[in-house]
């Protein structure tokens, strides 16, 4: 039999039995789109973490005090206390390219008889050219600095009524001594994105220096809440993180500190983030795999309504082979057009998805061709016992059947 033939007796057929062929064809259907909008969610997700993040320091780590210490470890372990020593230790180990240690606490800020609790960071101005960088008006930090700060942009322009120019005195409170210290803003940041996942973003931060804090907290052991770390190259982080926690060791042997490294967090999420997406497009498969159960059933009623049509065609020549190709040709082009009707409905319900629900959704050609691919193998799968089926009757009985 030719193949031109198959195609011309298969789709006369379909159009024969136009309700049955719809009927069969809407379990693939919807499992089609169901793949396509579970991946495209799946990947909008991925894409909008990565957009997020995507402007993070990821060349940078975070040494922390303290950390995760499992239950029944041993004797517990003391909080590393951070201070210029470690600072000098990690600014010698080979890789690395600055450092730049912090310390924070909370405030109440009072400009112009208004209040609000704030979150203030001392820094080491000389050290911090990625946020010196970022001076919209005013001016940066210098290390000699004691009663200057410098604004991020939401505390200077939305915190309070009226916006706050580089020249403004604010008064500062540490709710712990309940003392107050007065401070002239010198400069004021610019609009940034996320500047570290541990950070967070410049905008809803005061940076003062560290004699500055100091003074503040009117304390007379002076540690830091965290050294920030940056690599030379960031595929070198790995052996880099290992070598800073080398030398941290020599005076930290019995403490606890944590080495926090932003780009294997962020690489860790995403491909969580992908497993979930491909879990997904399993659960839209389950609905396909109904639809593939369905073209059995519709393609055994189909045998079974064609016995004597079998019986003929074997009459005139046409082997096992030739009808067994004939039924798999079937169940095939009814995957192919269905799951094509799939993919589109299914690309056009996640922008919908994406529009109305305000939420992260792209449809990929990846994901296209994967709900494509799989309503097209179930297809034929679901075919092959059928087209056996017909391809072992015996044309004699075929012949004889009503």
């Amino acid at each position: 039999m030719k193949f031109y033939d198959a195609l011309e007796f298969v789709f006369l057929s379909f159009s024969g039995e136009k309700f049955k062929t719809i009927m069969s064809s809407l379990g693939i259907i919807i499992g089609v789109a169901a793949i396509v909008v579970m991946l495209s969610v799946g990947e909008g997700l991925v894409t909008g973490v990565s957009s997020a993040f995507g402007d993070m320091d990821l060349n940078m780590v975070q040494v922390i005090p303290g950390g995760f210490e499992p239950a029944g470890a041993g004797r517990p372990m003391k909080n590393a206390v951070l201070d210029d020593k470690d600072v000098s230790l990690l600014e010698g180990v080979i890789g690395v390219e600055s450092v730049s240690p912090r310390r924070s606490t909370g405030a109440l800020m009072e400009f112009r008889s208004d209040e609000r609790s704030v979150g203030v960071i001392a820094i080491t101005p000389s050290k911090e050219s990625k946020i010196a960088d970022t001076i919209e008006a005013g001016r940066f930090l210098s290390d000699s600095d004691r009663s200057g700060m410098v604004l991020g942009y939401d505390i200077a322009n939305k915190m309070f009524d009226m916006k706050i120019n580089p020249g403004s005195h604010i008064i500062l409170t540490n709710s712990l001594t309940n003392t107050s210290i007065d401070y002239k803003v010198v400069g004021v940041l610019e609009d940034v994105e996320q500047m570290s996942l541990l950070g967070g973003s410049s905008n809803s931060q005061i940076y003062i220096t560290h004699p500055s804090m100091k003074n503040f907290l009117d304390i007379q052991e002076y540690s830091f809440s965290s050294i920030n770390v940056w690599v030379e190259d960031q595929d070198t982080i790995p052996e880099t993180i290992e070598r800073m926690d080398k030398s941290l060791q020599r005076t930290h042997r019995n403490e606890k500190y944590t080495i926090f490294d932003q780009s294997g967090f962020l690489e860790n999420l995403t491909d969580l983030l992908n497993q979930i997406k491909y879990g997904l497009g399993g659960i839209g498969a389950v609905a396909l795999v109904v639809g593939g159960i369905g073209i059995i059933n519709v393609m055994m009623l189909t045998v079974t309504e064609r016995i004597k049509e079998i019986g003929v065609m074997k009459a005139v020549g046409a082997n096992k082979g030739d009808i067994r190709t004939l039924f798999l040709i079937e169940s095939g082009i009814l995957g192919l057009v269905s799951g094509l009707i799939g993919v589109s409905l299914g690309g056009g319900l996640a922008y919908l998805i994406s529009v109305l629900g305000n939420f992260p959704s792209t449809v990929t050609l990846t994901s296209m061709l994967i709900g494509l691919a799989f309503g097209l193998v179930t297809s034929v799968v679901a075919g092959v016992y059928p087209a056996s089926r017909a391809a072992r009757l015996d044309p004699v009985e075929a012949l004889r059947a009503e």
